[in-house]
């Protein structure tokens, strides 16, 4: 009798801890799996994140006006424009909501 409830109590813990094993997540959140080959005009873009280092393929993933998130090779010539574009918009912008009290 004590093995059943050994055996019993063993398959209940295993039953909550795969439970809760599911329920945590283990992979990356954004990850890019293919490229967009086309030029995005810098006017569409609202912002841009990289892929999660988990992530098989280095992507960078721009975000659009519209909330569309596309993927682009983050080593072609006007990916790394867009982003250098995006990143003085972003600083040009925190220099003026930070000088912009003073003046």
């Amino acid at each position: 009798m004590k093995l059943y409830c050994i055996f019993i109590a063993c398959l209940a813990l295993f039953a909550l801890c795969s439970q809760a094993f599911e329920q945590s997540p283990q992979g990356p959140d954004k990850c890019c799996f293919s490229f967009y080959n086309l030029r995005i005009p810098v006017k569409q873009v609202v912002g841009y994140q990289t892929c999660d280092f988990k992530c098989q393929i280095k992507g960078i993933i721009f975000i659009t006006e519209s909330g569309n998130e596309i993927c682009a090779d983050p080593n072609e010539r006007w990916v790394k424009r867009l982003k250098n574009l995006l990143d003085a918009r972003t600083l040009k912008e925190m220099t003026e909501v930070s000088f912009g009290d003073s003046t």
